[in-house]
């Protein structure tokens, strides 16, 4: 299954170079094209190799020689997106180390919970995991919360032109110092998140008859509640039983996880808000990293960020193809009207002035983000878009 998957994926990349967007769904932008063609040009004939990796296991040669050995555990399933882009990122550490480091990796959550995840790094495991927003306001790096708030960000551009900007550097420092967390850098495009629900939701009112399920943090959950929505903090291996029972009406997360998990056949409406660009990180314990000498700790970043750009073409891809294929198993989409869209960002705006989030953010935070993530215009007409 999973090499007829890889198999399309890299059909698909051929056909099309450089991937077009889904109308409506702001899948992807101007900066994804840009690094998708670089990757589809120069990378996608490695796609192959990846059907021959094994996601769990290194090669006898490899663990001979392997000094270095990093688990990485996730939610998402084998032969999703994100583990692909795992497996990719194993090879390029591989290779680029000649064998000395490698990976191996722990899809299903089959190494634990990410609370349990990060318990074990703070201790000096060699683990590793992905980590958002979310993620990091619910450890007490609460001024990176805010990246996971809705309506933040219009296009993956102002995304990355944050993770870029002095403000962003800042705050990962401070979470290595102050939360022990390190941030291997690296652009993960982990998708744009809509809501899949059992009742069809067309305006604002629609919320208030929804139980939403959420993961166990505060951005998150005040999200769905300025929506209107009720929420219910839940693991999401627990969340498609909690549908079918009724214990829950929905949950909100990137189309090609929607369906990968599947959701959708459980909850056949889905709701393209587009509230969060969602880009992840790698994360690992601070104690590992300063076990690791700096030759090694270029190779764990410069291979992260080569695996990122491949994930972010095959998520792009996988998120076109899901939407499709939830359409032809019965899945009805509503796109937003004008009002409604404007409803759901005035609703946006009260989330930055809740008290919840004041109280622990330093004082002007939106406001320093806001111009943190301001695109000029010389960033669009600079040389990365020219032709030559």
């Amino acid at each position: 299954m999973g090499t007829a998957k890889l198999s399309k994926i890299s059909q698909f990349l051929k056909g099309l170079g450089t991937l077009t967007c889904v109308a409506g769904v702001s899948l992807m932008c101007t900066t994804l094209t840009t690094a998708c063609s670089e990757e589809a040009s120069s990378n996608t004939p490695d796609m192959a190799a990846v059907t021959s990796t094994s996601a769990t296991n290194t090669t006898a040669a490899t663990q001979q020689k392997a000094q270095v050995v990093l688990r990485i555990g996730y939610e998402n399933a084998p032969n999703e997106a994100f583990d692909l882009g795992m497996r990719r990122w194993k090879e390029e550490l591989e290779a680029k180390s000649n064998g000395s480091m490698t990976l191996e990796l722990y899809p299903n959550s089959s190494l634990g919970t990410k609370n349990e995840l990060l318990d074990r790094m703070s201790r000096g495991e060699p683990v590793g995991t992905l980590a958002d927003g979310g993620t990091f306001y619910g450890i007490g790096a609460y001024n990176l919360g805010i990246t996971f708030g809705p309506y933040l960000f219009k296009n993956w551009d102002e995304a990355f032109h944050l993770t870029g900007s002095d403000w962003y550097k800042t705050e990962i420092e401070n979470l290595a110092k102050n939360h022990g967390i390190r941030i291997i850098p690296g652009n993960w495009a982990y998708g744009v998140r809509h809501i899949l629900t059992n009742k069809r939701v067309t305006k604002m009112a629609d919320f208030k008859n929804l139980v939403m399920r959420v993961t166990g943090n505060d951005v998150q959950e005040q999200t769905m509640k300025i929506f209107g929505a009720k929420t219910v903090r839940m693991d999401l291996t627990k969340v498609n039983a909690a549908l079918r029972s009724g214990e829950v009406n929905g949950l909100e997360n990137p189309i090609s996880h929607l369906y990968g998990g599947g959701y959708y056949k459980n909850a056949k409406f889905l709701l393209l808000s587009g509230h969060v660009y969602n880009f992840t990180h790698i994360i690992v314990g601070d104690k590992f990293w300063q076990s690791l000498t700096e030759p090694q700790r270029q190779l764990l970043t410069s291979s992260c960020q080569r695996a990122a750009k491949f994930f972010n073409v095959v998520e792009a891809a996988d998120e076109y193809t899901a939407l499709r294929k939830m359409k032809a198993e019965g899945v009805i989409v509503t796109e937003p009207t004008p009002s409604f869209l404007t409803d759901l960002n005035n609703a946006a705006h009260s989330f930055y002035v809740l008290p919840t989030f004041t109280s622990k953010w330093t004082p002007g935070l939106f406001y320093k983000v806001l111009a943190a993530k301001s695109v000029p215009w010389t960033y669009y007409t600079s040389h990365r878009f020219n032709n030559k």
